[in-house]
């Protein structure tokens, strides 16, 4: 990873920076990490890019306005600079209606790193790792071409220190992995892939494994054709589940329920899905994609029952909407780069397992849609509207059994709908990416072909 002698001595001193030139509160959130992008095209390595990042974020607030300057120039007079162009910026913008909270002071949250022997994999270990996943994926019996199989990982630190005495250090690594496959047949073309994002190459998975599930994905699909919309039982897989829960997360934003903007924004302690749903973000999950100690704001991370048995139960809250809500922290705010602000997000955002097998759904299904992929689901999508639709493939289901293979169809419903009445939830849960679901069924909604 990227080196910094003392990184929260570093930290610790551009926040003494900040209130030695005027700030009346401040906050520093460093990250460091080494970073390495890969990709694999028909045996051969098509790229390779390594970089080292060291990006410094300073908040400060002067007479309630808060400003935020960043930079990668942690030097004394870089320092200085950053300091001085933070509470210049402070100094002229006016107070805003609800001023930046900043985090009070905990014990030290400093975690364990997740993948300890990263930095000593060599590159010849990772190009092996792709060329496996590429072989076995070109190996699928109807596998035409290759679009590659591609690995990045960041290997590094954070910390964040504030002038209330919030001084929290932890490592982390972040890896992704994908690989893309084609097949053709009677002049069309057919895409599948497959994605996973670990905190630790233990959770890759076999290469071999991953490469195959591509590959067959892709040759699924020959002969998919349209069905006749209707109304039938939709089944989402952990490939296509996590789109609904992604949804969701805007109306159980804390900032949209103070603000009037969710449908959700009354509806705690009242049941708004079926009693087979319970959902939770887990950011203390050891083995989780997205493992944390505390958010971008110094909130130390917790597990959160989002929906209990059905039963809301809790919003996604930073230190602000935390405050307006009256509860306590969730440890939400989160930050995508050491160069944004904070914002509300999820971690390790999950539908918990049921005690079905996927095959058991799937026969207990008499007519409907085996949910391969969806595109499109991600436009209109609003805290205020509980509308769902997407562009699907697919199989369809008659009497049990996969019939044959769907593509240009679309689902629509109402999010509220569809929660409140999942009656099948599979075992088949898995950790592989940060907002997952297993296996689970909605009785009915509209599905558009013919």
């Amino acid at each position: 990873m990227s080196k910094v002698d003392n990184p929260v001595e570093l930290a610790s001193r551009i926040v003494d920076v900040a209130l030695r030139a005027g700030a009346s509160e401040a906050d520093s959130y460093l990250r460091l990490s080494k970073n390495t992008n890969l990709s694999v095209r028909n045996g051969e390595i098509e790229s390779i890019k390594q970089s080292n990042t060291v990006g410094l974020a300073l908040r400060v607030t002067i007479n309630g306005a808060t400003a935020l300057a960043h930079t990668t120039d942690t030097g004394q007079i870089g320092l200085m600079k950053l300091a001085m162009q933070a509470v210049d910026m402070a100094k002229i913008l006016p107070k805003p209606k609800d001023p930046v909270v900043y985090a009070e002071a905990v014990e030290n949250l400093t975690g364990a790193h997740p993948d300890p022997a990263l930095a000593g994999e060599s590159m010849d270990a990772k190009v092996s790792r792709l060329v496996a996943i590429e072989d076995a994926m070109m190996s699928v019996s109807g596998v035409t071409g290759s679009g590659g199989a591609h690995y990045s990982e960041a290997d590094g630190e954070t910390v964040l220190v504030n002038s209330n005495g919030v001084e929290l250090y932890s490592p982390f690594s972040h890896l992704e992995l994908s690989a893309e496959a084609y097949a053709e047949k009677d002049g069309e073309s057919y895409t599948g892939g497959r994605y996973i994002e670990a905190s630790a190459r233990r959770h890759l998975k076999d290469p071999e494994l991953i490469g195959k599930d591509a590959g067959w994905r892709a040759v699924s699909q020959i002969g998919a054709k349209q069905v006749p919309s209707t109304r039938a039982s939709v089944i989402f897989t952990p490939y296509t589940g996590w789109t609904v829960l992604s949804c969701l997360a805007a109306p159980l934003r804390g900032d949209n329920v103070a603000q009037g903007r969710s449908y959700l924004a009354d509806q705690m302690g009242k049941q708004i899905a079926a009693s087979a749903v319970t959902i939770i973000d887990d950011p203390t999950m050891p083995d989780g994609p997205q493992h944390r100690a505390f958010d971008g704001e110094g909130v130390p991370a917790r597990k959160i029952t989002m929906i209990d048995g059905g039963v809301l139960s809790s919003y996604f809250t930073d230190l602000s909407s935390a405050g307006k809500l009256g509860v306590q922290p969730g440890g939400h705010g989160l930050r995508g780069s050491y160069n944004s602000k904070p914002a509300i997000g999820t971690s390790n955002y999950y539908l918990v397992a049921g005690d079905k097998t996927p095959e058991s759904i799937i026969k207990e299904t008499k007519r409907g849609l085996l949910l391969n992929s969806l595109a499109g689901w991600w436009v209109g999508i609003s805290p205020v509207n509980d509308a769902f639709s997407s562009a699907v493939t697919g199989f369809w289901i008659e009497d049990g059994e996969i019939a044959y293979p769907v593509r240009s169809t679309s689902i629509a419903g109402s999010l509220r709908e569809m929660l409140g009445s999942i009656d099948r939830v599979g075992n088949d849960l898995d950790f592989l990416a940060p907002t997952t679901t297993p296996t689970f069924r909605v009785p009915e909604m509209a599905i558009s072909g013919v």
